[in-house]
């Protein structure tokens, strides 16, 4: 055994290595792996007696060349019995100084599907941003999405702290970009969960760019949510075995991954992480549910 496979932190910390070949992992004959049906089996049929819903999905158009209609998402939900999403803007050529045109772009979607698609707003702490946040937030936005790296300002910065001062003040969760492209930021997240009461900050990607300190700073503010879109396995693995699963969410990053491909790897890595099937109604939409409504997710609440 190697001095790397001897390292108690590591043991403790990976896969166990029998879970790999557990039978109830293995799809029936003639199953395709890449469906519905095998979701089902891998969710005890969840599916069927619980609502899904999806805590990071984009609308509109993006300047990298990614595009997704409100049709194409809800099409893709319904594909894997997904009920609803949070949606917000990409990072769209036509977002100005305040995102006002695809914030706009967004509630339509969410007006045309308004119990399967909820509407978070985008915003540049770098602009005239208080415009934006008052007129999103007065018609029914119930969010907040902000991506340091594409809007290029600093979590903490005199620019952005007035922000998570508002949204704190009126009780509206922020998802932030914690994943590629980024520096470590865990520092910057615990300083701004601990200052602002009222602040419940959502972690896209679950700063998985950090860890494993991010894990170790942020487990104990209960007001940090780790959102699992495209998060390693490995990191998916220690997360989910280090966290009140009550502070898990489930995402996809549509368009950027597929639907079926975070919920296998979610469910999947729950499993081998050794949460039962009781708690997936919780990581798959029950605590992102809790969360919008303004009710505590710890403790298993179903």
């Amino acid at each position: 055994m190697s001095a790397r496979d001897n390292d108690p932190v590591r043991r403790r910390d990976r896969i166990p290595y029998e879970r790999y070949f557990e039978v109830a992992m293995v799809p029936e004959a003639g199953m395709s792996l890449h469906s519905y049906e095998y979701l089902q089996r891998l969710t005890g049929d969840i599916f069927a007696t619980h609502q899904v819903w999806d805590a990071h999905a984009h609308l509109g158009k993006d300047i990298d060349g990614h595009e997704l209609s409100s049709e194409e998402l809800l099409a893709e939900l319904d594909r894997y019995h997904v009920h609803g999403a949070v949606i917000f803007p990409f990072d769209d050529p036509d977002q100005g100084e305040d995102f006002r045109a695809p914030n706009d772009r967004v509630f339509t979607a969410h007006e045309q599907a308004p119990d399967r698609l909820v509407p978070f707003m985008r915003l540049n702490p770098n602009g005239p941003w208080e415009g934006e946040y008052e007129r999103s937030a007065a018609r029914g936005c119930r969010g907040v999405k902000l991506h340091p790296r594409a809007q290029q300002f600093e979590l903490g910065s005199r620019l952005a702290r007035p922000l998570f001062a508002r949204a704190a003040a009126d009780r509206l969760p922020v998802l932030i970009h914690t994943g590629f492209g980024m520096n470590a930021i865990t520092d910057e997240l615990a300083g701004l969960a601990a200052e602002f009461d009222g602040l419940e900050l959502i972690l896209g990607h679950s700063s998985f760019i950090d860890m494993p300190d991010a894990l170790r700073v942020l487990a104990p503010y209960s007001n940090v949510y780790f959102e699992t879109s495209v998060v390693r396995v490995y990191d998916l693995f220690t997360l989910l075995s280090s966290v009140d699963p009550g502070r898990v969410l489930y995402g996809s990053d549509l368009p950027y991954a597929s639907s079926y491909s975070a919920l296998q790897v979610l469910v999947t890595i729950a499993h081998f992480a050794g949460l039962g099937h009781e708690r997936l109604p919780d990581l798959l939409g029950g605590n992102l549910l809790r969360l919008l409504r303004g009710r505590p997710t710890s403790g298993g609440e179903a």
